[in-house]
């Protein structure tokens, strides 16, 4: 029986050798004289920071291209960079990258698997808070990542809405990442949190991921399941240099299966695999925007 990876592999060849049959007889099998990869530091910044430069050192061996990591201090900030080519590929997250396909061209290649192919947004209160419901959160103060984070701002203001709950009704406080809304949540600066939960029930919440074990946190309301974040390469570099980008695509693959700790990168890369995928697999997302009838600019 053929291997989740090596199916993932097989995959990812099919389509580069369909791509590159027709790219190599135009003569596009050229290197660029660097790659530049960009990534938003919005769970555990110091650890996604570090977890980028040793990743960007060991593509660096593997690909003997140099490559150097680009660490956007925002989500607009790295849509804003790929449409001013800054960046040759993207660690986006869902919403983020919806926001890049239109306004800087960015196409989908991978995305991340945690425990499922799917995340969610989850709203939590400390377990003694009074607030059990959505409704209950009128006028309370809620932490929120970031306005283009799916599960740390757009989700969650769906669901709002959809209670008839606009921000004039609460206090909102923008964190910047998942790790820092728990950490204002334990030290009661905020009433909830909007963060991530990579499963259904919660157990692989940010709250238990960033939190204090010893500070229970309660679910109020999780949402529909979300597609993974995916990695995504600026389409006119795809077109220019295909066969760099399925060695791209290819490295990342092999540098997950062959860790013998699947933490090493997990922050970057999801700890589990790295899935194919495509543009029609985001139109969840897409109606979540639509749904707030807003237009996400960088």
């Amino acid at each position: 029986m053929i291997s989740f990876r090596a199916f993932t592999k097989a995959i990812c060849g099919a389509l580069a050798a369909v791509t590159l049959s027709s790219s190599f007889a135009m003569g596009s099998d050229k290197t660029p004289a660097q790659l530049t990869i960009g990534m938003i530091p919005g769970g555990n910044p110091k650890r996604e920071t570090e977890q980028g430069m040793a990743l960007a050192q060991e593509l660096q061996v593997r690909l003997q291209i140099p490559v150097n990591m680009y660490i956007s201090k925002n989500y607009a900030g790295l849509v804003d960079a790929m449409k001013n080519k800054k960046v040759d590929f993207a660690f986006f997250s869902s919403s983020t990258y919806v926001v890049a396909e239109k306004q800087a061209q960015a196409k989908v290649l991978l995305k991340k698997v945690w425990h499922e192919p799917y995340y969610y947004s989850a709203i939590v209160v400390p377990a003694s808070s009074k607030i059990k419901k959505l409704e209950d959160l009128k006028g309370k103060k809620i932490a929120f990542v970031d306005e283009q984070s799916s599960s740390g701002y757009l989700y969650p203001k769906v669901a709002l809405r959809n209670k008839k709950i606009e921000e004039k009704d609460i206090k909102v406080q923008f964190t910047g990442n998942h790790q820092a809304s728990i950490k204002a949540l334990e030290a009661k600066d905020v009433d909830a949190a909007a963060v991530f939960s990579d499963d259904e029930k919660g157990q692989q919440g940010a709250w238990i991921k960033f939190g204090d074990p010893k500070n229970k946190m309660r679910i109020v309301w999780m949402s529909s399941p979300i597609p993974n974040d995916p990695f995504c390469v600026r389409q006119d570099f795809y077109d220019e240099y295909p066969k760099v980008t399925h060695d791209m695509m290819f490295a990342l693959i092999d540098i997950l299966e062959q860790s013998a700790d699947k933490n090493t990168y997990s922050e970057i890369l999801g700890s589990r695999d790295l899935m194919p995928a495509t543009s029609k697999q985001y139109d969840p997302v897409r109606e979540m925007v639509k749904a707030l009838n807003i237009e996400l600019k960088p």
